[in-house]
């Protein structure tokens, strides 16, 4: 209504001074004042109903005012307001992603999963974006979807795991509009190398930003090919075999068998995964781990597994056994308690973790690659934050 009012005034003086103008002087030069005053006018009023739609949002691919079209990694298109500040996070790791995107702070979150706020006080995020430790708990053990809670939080949107049919079901009823991410099981790969960006990626669409983390990938980039240019200089003979330990509850190993994201690691390192026979996060014995013996052991980090490498070496886990294991007898088992979130899941730091991976399994091939200066710069360019000694001491895990 204010908007119409303004117009309507703006064009009645605009008649009242072409009125003026003809009584005081010859017609032609009145028409012209005329023509140039009636146009001021319509330009006054675009300038007026543009600051209209600049305070409301434009226009989305729906035609609905304030709201733009995202088509997520389930193929679903979803409408998300332009203006988002309220988040919910269900079931997927993506916080230090979502992290990286906003540079260094984690702003709009307003609820996620509560076992994340441990991964976190194991990580550098806590110190980086201690904001995420001020949201509310809103889904207990990555699993047990607290629709109700969701709600009260009043989210403008919610991001949660693809694949996740059943969680989709339950966050499409509350009628907030909620964004599928891929982790495992999607009909991509689950390379964390490149689900990183793919999660980027739909961010910018979420918010709107297409393009703005171009040069974050190409950095990144840059580093991974670096890393995979040495290793395809390394001859197959001194390519070792490995395993990663993913998870150990009551004494039964949980290894990363073929198409998850461990295994895509192994894949980058050149070396052969033991467990490739499996599939997904297989459980296994540990007769069947002896049989394999691989000579690089990587252990899970926070959030998943509680075991230190020390404990490994030293063959101090309660009910376990390794000391038969080649690995351990060379004391190259490796413990990813370090960076912004657990590295063998996918995360913004993913081209480091590659450079990690590789400077413990190739130690003579990468012993002049300035792994501590990759990590410092890479931490102040793109979040802004002085990696503290303690931090460094706890990502390099020094052999």
């Amino acid at each position: 209504m204010k908007l119409r009012l303004k117009t309507t005034s703006l064009l009645a003086a605009a008649m009242l001074l072409l009125t003026a103008c003809v009584s005081n002087s010859n017609k032609e030069v009145a028409a012209s004042s005329a023509s140039e005053t009636a146009s001021e006018a319509i330009t006054a009023s675009e300038a007026i109903t543009a600051a209209g739609e600049n305070e409301t949002g434009s226009k989305g691919e729906s035609g609905l005012a304030g709201t733009h079209t995202v088509v997520d990694h389930g193929g679903n298109r979803v409408e998300v307001p332009d203006k988002i500040e309220r988040i919910v996070i269900d079931q997927i790791p993506i916080l230090s992603t979502y992290m990286a995107y906003f540079e260094g702070s984690a702003p709009h979150i307003v609820g996620y999963s509560g076992s994340f706020k441990e991964t976190i006080s194991d990580t550098a995020l806590k110190n980086i974006a201690p904001e995420l430790l001020e949201s509310s708990d809103t889904v207990y053990a990555q699993s047990e979807l607290n629709i109700e809670e969701i709600i009260k939080l009043k989210p403008d949107v919610i991001f949660y795991n693809a694949n996740n049919k059943e969680h989709a079901q339950i966050l499409a009823s509350s009628g907030i509009p909620a964004i599928g991410f891929a982790t495992v099981g999607a009909d991509s790969p689950a390379d964390p190398i490149e689900r990183y960006k793919e999660w980027l990626s739909l961010l910018e669409e979420v918010f709107g930003e297409k393009g703005k983390m171009d040069g974050f990938i190409e950095a990144g980039n840059r580093i991974v090919e670096d890393v995979e240019t040495r290793i395809s200089n390394i001859p197959e003979e001194k390519r070792p075999s490995a395993m990663i330990l993913f998870k150990l509850m009551d004494g039964v190993p949980q290894v990363s068998g073929k198409g998850v994201f461990g295994d895509y690691w192994l894949q980058h390192l050149g070396v052969k995964n033991v467990a490739e026979e499996t599939k997904g996060f297989a459980q296994v014995s540990f007769e069947q781990i002896y049989q394999w013996n691989p000579q690089v052991l990587f252990i899970n980090g926070p959030g998943l597994l509680k075991l230190s490498r020390q404990d490994v070496i030293d063959n101090n886990v309660e009910g376990v056994d390794f000391s038969t294991i080649q690995a351990v007898k060379d004391k190259r088992v490796y413990n990813t308690t370090l960076g912004m979130w657990n590295w063998f899941t996918p995360n913004p730091d993913a081209p480091l973790v590659l450079a990690w991976l590789a400077y413990n399994t190739y130690p003579e091939e990468f012993s002049d690659y300035p792994l501590e200066t990759v990590i410092r710069d890479y931490y102040q360019d793109f979040y802004g934050y002085e990696i503290t000694e303690e931090e460094m001491e706890g990502m390099l895990q020094l052999r």
